[in-house]
């Protein structure tokens, strides 16, 4: 799974950041009709504040909020029911408030583009020359109404559509490209601000093409305010709800390695629930789970992951989250369909420990060990030899940078993902990596939220990630156009695939990653011999997808095929993990015998395993 498993609630979405053109023309004539109409009552010593209604995949409650009309910093607060959002910008830190109330410092390049824009547009940039730079597009039509479309990019922001209506000379709506996102903003019942001229929309419309995630924002008052403290756009910090039992500041215990997925026993509400470890991720509960808890589900959503589907997904509040001997207070999960997930795993679970528990904890996760442990922040001494490399954080997903070949990168580190590192469509087509490194097949390479992954599986000879280099990686190129890997703000996806050569410890309150070399530190990557990606079936191993040119391929095996027993034995004699173990690391040649079934017949065919990524 990948940390872009969840689809967060978003009170302002702006598009990733993107280098501006050399030069512009000044703002197309639509920019000056707009200034005549709108400019009235803008003091650039006022506040703007508003508050109002909020509703979101069936939910609604309040909302209220502050632009600096000098600055463009900003703050917003969502309350609905019992689940409390945030985000804002303080001219410097973009951030973002999880419905838990851990907070997430977006500091990534792109994240700070995008909050750049977002201040643009709280300060009413396109009301005056500020050096942005400006470009006419086509004309649109939306049913009997037109517009005069303009491009802008604020100055350090990122590029933003603004639709001007032919009728009333207002800014309609905006639209924007966010990875493979298209969010649009419509704006509609423009009234003066309370006690002066300023125009502002009363109802925003937020949009990102599913219905289950259009945000209404409806004001029941806005007005032009004095200024207020600086910190009142600050960060607000994280609340300490973890604690250790017995006053011990560090608890380790043991984890399951399965897959390259990380696994360990927890507790929620006091009853036992089998997690994944996942820096990628938000906790999550499976909806089976929530109701064997007794969690009451709110919301209907759509998320994502490294899928090209949607799923329903809602938000629920326990009493405790407990892991090991560290226990996180009123923990809020999302819940999420995983679909057929636990049989492509293998591995039955129930949901997902992710950044909610990682941002208020020091975590080590001892790969070649076996353990993880989680601490107060600044406990964890760096083991000798361990690298040191900072990280910024893309929503709540650990960014840092590196090279592919010497090509320099930036990576997610995601421990929910089983691969080694799988290259983005938009950073393959921009290096042309697709001639460089010739894949010779595509196949199934993974499973996340929203179905399976198609890649083309590829060796690097070195992958770096800050200063630390690992030798001979096993990754995949990613040519879809769906899906997390589909993301144009990173080259690559760092999984547990290459991630479990070192002993690995994340400090996220001072933004580090430390890697500490394993005893196969230097191993070259294992790679799946036999062709074939298999999931459970009840007592039997369906064939979801064969690589061309395969072991599997020449026997003339295909997907949906039943494969009912691997050298005699019934496959449910042993779980899938090893099963694919041995079809990984059984060596060249190995014949192995398998009874596969198709249309209700069986057959016997021995498997000759050969290499598939030399």
């Amino acid at each position: 799974m990948s940390r872009s498993l969840i689809l967060l609630f978003a009170l302002a979405a702006c598009a990733h950041g993107a280098p501006p053109p050399p030069s512009a023309p000044p703002p197309p004539s639509a920019i000056a009709r707009l200034r005549a109409i709108a400019g009235a009552g803008w003091a650039s010593d006022r506040v703007l504040a508003i508050t109002g209604t909020a509703s979101i995949g069936g939910m609604t409650g309040s909302i209220a909020s502050i632009e600096d009309a000098a600055t463009g910093r900003h703050r917003a607060w969502m309350h609905l029911g019992a689940l409390v959002m945030g985000d804002g910008f303080d001219g410097d830190h973009a951030w973002e408030a999880s419905p838990d109330g851990a907070i997430a410092i977006t500091d990534a390049p792109a994240a700070l583009a995008r909050a750049r824009t977002a201040a643009w547009l709280s300060r009413r940039g396109y009301l005056r020359d500020d050096g942005a730079r400006w470009g006419a597009l086509t004309p649109q039509r939306d049913g009997d109404r037109g517009y005069q479309v303009v491009e802008v990019t604020p100055d350090g922001g990122a590029p933003i559509a603004l639709w001007i209506d032919d009728a009333t000379g207002a800014l309609a709506r905006t639209v924007e490209h966010d990875g493979v996102r298209t969010i649009v903003t419509t704006f509609r019942d423009w009234r003066a601000a309370a006690g002066s001229a300023a125009q502002v929309p009363f109802t925003v419309v937020i949009d990102d093409g599913d219905a289950r995630n259009t945000i209404t924002i409806t004001a029941t008052e806005a007005s032009l305010r004095a200024p207020v403290a600086d910190d009142s756009y600050a960060p607000p910090r994280t609340d300490d709800r973890v604690t250790f039992a017995n006053g011990a500041t560090r608890t380790e215990l043991p984890l399951e390695l399965i897959n390259n997925h990380i696994y360990v026993a927890a507790e929620v509400d006091g009853q036992p629930v089998r997690m994944i470890v996942d820096t990628g991720g938000l906790n999550m509960l499976t909806p089976a789970t929530a109701k064997r808890l007794g969690l009451a589900v709110e919301g209907t959503l759509a998320g994502g992951g490294v899928g090209a589907e949607k799923v329903d997904f809602g938000l629920t509040r326990g009493k405790h989250l407990r892991v090991g001997d560290a226990t996180l207070a009123d923990p809020v999960f999302f819940v999420i369909d995983t679909g057929v997930l636990a049989d492509v795993e293998g591995v039955d679970f129930d949901g997902i420990i992710g950044f909610e528990m990682f941002t208020r904890l020091a975590v080590r996760i001892d790969y070649p060990g076996k353990r993880l442990t989680l601490a107060r922040p600044g406990t964890l001494t760096p083991q000798p030899g361990a690298t040191a490399v900072p990280f910024t954080l893309k929503e709540r997903t650990p960014i840092v940078e590196g090279a592919i070949d010497g090509l320099p990168a930036t990576f997610t580190i995601d421990t929910g993902s089983r691969t080694s590192l799988t290259v983005t469509a938009p950073f393959i087509k921009a290096h042309d990596l697709l001639a460089k490194y010739h894949p010779r097949f595509e196949t199934t390479t993974g499973w996340g939220v929203g179905g399976g992954v198609r890649s083309s599986p590829v060796r690097f000879a070195t992958v770096a990630i800050g200063d630390a280099t690992i030798r001979s990686v096993a990754g995949d190129l990613f040519t879809g156009d769906k899906g997390a890997f589909a993301d144009t703000e990173a080259s690559a996806n760092v999984g547990s695939g290459l991630l479990r050569r070192f002993v690995v410890t994340f400090e996220y309150v001072e933004g580090r990653m430390y890697l500490a070399p394993g005893p196969v530190a230097d191993a070259p990557d294992p790679y799946d011999r036999s062709g074939l990606f298999l999931i459970r079936a009840g007592d039997a191993l369906r064939v979801v997808s064969v690589a061309p040119g395969s072991a599997a391929a020449k026997l003339g095996i295909a997907a949906d095929d039943r494969v009912l027993a691997i050298d005699g034995a019934p496959v449910a004699s042993r779980p899938l993990p090893a099963w694919r173990e041995r079809l990984t690391t059984s060596p060249v040649g190995s014949r192995i015998k398998l009874t596969v079934e198709r249309a209700g017949k069986a057959r016997d065919a021995v498997l000759v395993l050969a290499e598939l990524l030399p």
